[in-house]
């Protein structure tokens, strides 16, 4: 197996040192064109971000081999341009090693209920299998008069389908009763306020555009000539009241979909990061806290119908946010 080791430090935005195995570099510039120093020389790297057209010529020695300053060469298309690496990348933690003190056992509880409910479906797959064959073996002994003519033949085969169908009642009864049951009592107050929230939920589910925020670098702006701080990427995300597999509960949490790591599900009392049946956290309610702000951005793709537009800037400007022309 192959090790690789890389790791690439800001100093001021558009300068990175990259520690690697091959040795140290520094790369300067913006995205899409770059310098990078070697021990082996100056590198000019061009391309155009997001769509694999890149290029890396040599524009200088000091040391070391050389090859043509003219010549091209050949590198891995991570290495084309460091600065693409967002400066900042927004994961969410691994579900299983945040659990709540104490709800340990209600999570292995889920877990191995959703693990059965899986066997159970599988079981129930195969004896659907078994009863599709019989009831076409019962089909053909039909067409050839066999099965008018062979008593113990038809008795078989009624008793195998009868079989199989009791079977599959009893399996279906039991993943729909493979779940853990989770119910808070709450006092009018807290019914109330918790109503409230379901509101505000709601209206937020209707929302046309809502984005999860996958990562964010900041931007030079004197180079970049933008009046933006800094550059996110953003994927189209939801909202949604969705049942979560194995768990029950009077209340149908509200779901937060994230696009860079576990689902997010509030329930009263609690809430729960979803990854999947098998890989999931509860953690008590009083360890979620909610940071909002309200924020002015540059939209360059099409105004959602239900947005405001509050400004416009120049799609270059200068620091004082005058057009740069």
């Amino acid at each position: 197996m192959a090790l690789a080791f890389r790791k690439r430090i800001k100093v001021i935005p558009g300068v990175y040192i990259n520690l690697s195995k091959s040795g140290i570099s520094a790369n300067t510039g913006v995205r899409g064109a770059s310098l990078t120093f070697r021990s082996d020389g100056i590198y000019r790297n061009l391309g155009l971000p997001g769509t694999g057209v890149y290029s890396r010529q040599k524009v200088g020695d000091y040391g070391g081999s050389a090859r043509d300053k003219g010549t091209d060469q050949e590198f891995a298309p991570d290495e084309a341009f460091e600065v693409a690496a967002p400066d900042y990348s927004f994961i969410s933690a691994d579900p299983l090693e945040v659990t709540s003190e104490g709800l340990q056992g209600l999570q292995q509880a889920v877990i191995d209920a959703n693990r059965q409910k899986q066997e159970l479906i599988r079981d129930a797959e195969s004896i659907k299998g078994s009863l599709s064959l019989l009831r076409l073996g019962e089909v053909l002994s039909k067409v050839c008069l066999i099965y008018f003519f062979v008593p113990s033949l038809k008795r078989s085969i009624q008793a195998g389908i009868r079989g199989r169908q009791d079977a599959l009642k009893e399996l279906t009864e039991s993943i729909a009763a493979s779940a853990v049951s989770l119910a808070v009592e709450m006092d009018a107050d807290c019914s109330s306020a918790y109503q409230k929230v379901q509101g505000a939920f709601d209206v937020l589910t209707r929302c046309a555009c809502i984005w999860d925020v996958t990562s964010g670098s900041d931007v030079d702006r004197v180079q970049s000539r933008s009046a933006a701080s800094m550059s996110v990427e953003r994927s189209i995300a939801k909202c949604l009241r969705q049942d979560l597999p194995a768990i029950t509960s009077p209340e149908t949490p509200l779901g937060f979909i994230n696009r860079n790591g576990a689902d997010i599900y509030v329930y009263p009392g609690f809430f729960v990061m979803f990854e999947s049946p098998s890989r999931m956290g509860i953690l008590d309610i009083s360890e979620l806290e909610v940071d909002y702000e309200v924020t002015r951005f540059i939209e360059t793709d099409t105004t959602p119908p239900d947005s405001k537009r509050v400004g416009e800037v120049w799609e270059k400007s200068n620091k004082d946010g005058s057009r740069d022309k």
